[in-house]
Formats: C-alpha cells, structure tokens, sequence
C-alpha cells in the first residue's frame, strides 16, 4: 500500500505518562489505539544554529493492525503523522 498522505500531517495524540510513550492518536477523524511501540528514536541536529536545529521524537507503532510512523516536534510543541507503513 502507498503512503497517501502528507509527510508530517498534525496529529492528536494521547500520552501515556506512567509508560512514557503514545498510547492512543487521532488520524482523518478515526482513533486508532496503540497496540505495541516497535521502534524509537531522537533525531537533534542543528543546535548551532537556531533556524536549522531539528529535536524529535520518534515511535514506530503498531495500531490497527498497521505500521505508523508519529514523531513529536520539541520546538513546534507539535505531534505528527509521519508516514503509514502498511
């Protein structure tokens, strides 16, 4: 299946504080619950210089029986959609 929609589309996403990690998220108006976390990782460059500096988070999960890529944007304050997998 191809991805079909915008790289880094605006996301609601619901934290699971205790576990540290999303454990719900809304996207095009249907609310997938997160079933396992596959991978994370953090992507921070740039902080030499404040109009490049990058600092995300990023989960690979597992909702729906399908792959999504969120990631959360520290300096936006912003989570997103980064890709579907599957």
């Amino acid at each position: 299946m191809r991805n079909q929609q915008q790289p880094g589309e605006q996301v609601a996403v619901t934290w699971d504080r205790l576990l540290r990690r999303p454990s719900a998220f809304v996207w095009r108006r249907h609310r997938y619950r997160v079933e396992r976390v596959v991978q994370r990782w953090v992507v921070e460059t740039g902080w030499w210089d404040e109009q490049i500096a990058v600092s995300r988070h990023y989960w690979r999960v597992r909702a729906g029986g399908r792959l999504f890529d969120l990631s959360f944007d520290h300096r936006a304050k912003v989570w997103r959609m980064e890709r579907c997998l599957n």
